[in-house]
């Protein structure tokens, strides 16, 4: 089963210049809390961008350089015969970005975990691909500078 992590703000930007454009402390330790001991997937320049190794979980990076396979991560080169191969999968793999990763893998989401950041912030790069009415939610939480839901797929089209 896939799933997405993601944080963005009110117009949907997640990046700018290849880094979150905000450094909220509950928004990391929810995306830890969601992730740690699970399968995780992003593309080569998010992974490439993050400021130390994820411990503690699964990683699949997206990559289509030829050689590239940092220490302990599962290169994928064909992400949709990935995302075909695996898409019925009891185990879980969380979508972590970057735009053209959900992009791609949006339609195979049964679940996600996305925090709503209050305010806007300069980004150049947004996720598109999201609407909120592809989704039921599970769970809402209002932080002080986000609010956070578990959301899952609608199947049939209704709330």
């Amino acid at each position: 089963m896939f799933s997405f992590s993601v944080a963005f703000d009110p117009k949907q930007g997640i990046g700018i210049n290849g880094r979150l454009p905000w450094h909220i402390k509950e928004e990391l330790q929810l995306f830890k809390r969601n992730t740690l001991h699970k399968n995780i997937l992003m593309g080569q320049t998010t992974y490439d961008s993050l400021p130390r190794k994820l411990v503690d979980r699964n990683i699949f990076v997206v990559s289509w350089e030829e050689g590239y396979q940092p220490e302990g991560v599962t290169v994928i080169k064909d992400l949709i015969q990935f995302l075909e191969t695996h898409k019925d999968d009891k185990e879980e793999y969380i979508i972590c970005g970057g735009a053209s990763i959900y992009r791609q893998a949006y339609l195979y989401c049964k679940k996600a975990y996305v925090s709503f950041i209050k305010d806007e912030y300069k980004v150049d790069t947004h996720l598109d691909c999201f609407s909120i009415n592809d989704w039921k939610i599970v769970e809402k939480v209002d932080y002080d500078k986000f609010v956070y839901c578990l959301l899952e797929r609608k199947e049939d089209g209704t709330n």
